[in-house]
């Protein structure tokens, strides 16, 4: 099997995804979602970035994840760590609109410790990844603080998702789907962007 290159699968992550047919199918185990995927200019953090914006469809101007993951290689793994956003009020609608993206670089970003995607190449073309090792990625759920597990699997047409959360002391299962992975179809992608603005 042919080592990916990092451009490779930059334009695999990247893109629109929408589980609206497993929302359909299945609406009362399902809300319907969208994942913005976007890729920056490498001049933003001088290195290949994408901003991120997560949101449920009936609610497009308040999305309930922004972050900035930063995408790196080492041999054969791909690495995309995590980072808070300040003021990310600021960049809503940045998904949809690249413009309101074009001073993100002046605010300050923050690393979420132990929350880094470790991805591997399964089969051609369909990567697997799983949050860093150590249960130390943490969420503040209600009065409780969590640890997140979270598996993704990922290729040129779908994304496939499961986020939970445990509790520190005793691993009891606190969030998360009742009903298995959120199920994605890419509606769009950004391979021309990555072409023109990443090589």
């Amino acid at each position: 099997m042919r080592k990916k290159t990092i451009l490779e699968f930059a334009k695999i992550i990247s893109g629109v995804f929408s589980n609206k047919e497993q929302a359909l199918d299945n609406p009362k185990k399902f809300a319907h979602m969208q994942i913005h995927i976007r890729p920056l200019f490498l001049k933003t953090y001088k290195c290949f970035a994408f901003y991120s914006e997560q949101r449920y469809q009936h609610d497009i101007w308040n999305p309930y994840r922004q972050s900035i993951n930063k995408l790196s290689q080492e041999k054969e793994i791909f690495i995309l760590s995590n980072h808070e956003i300040e003021e990310k009020e600021r960049f809503t609608g940045g998904a949809l609109d690249i413009s309101l993206l074009d001073n993100i670089s002046k605010y300050k970003l923050s690393k979420k410790s132990g929350c880094s995607m470790i991805f591997r190449e399964t089969d051609p073309g369909n990567f697997s990844g799983t949050i860093e090792s150590g249960c130390k990625c943490y969420i503040q759920y209600g009065k409780d603080k969590t640890y997140v597990k979270s598996k993704v699997n990922v290729n040129k047409n779908s994304l496939m998702s499961e986020d939970s959360g445990y509790e520190i002391e005793t691993d009891k299962k606190l969030w998360g789907s009742e009903f298995g992975p959120l199920i994605f179809k890419k509606l769009d992608n950004f391979d021309y962007f990555i072409d023109r603005n990443w090589c």
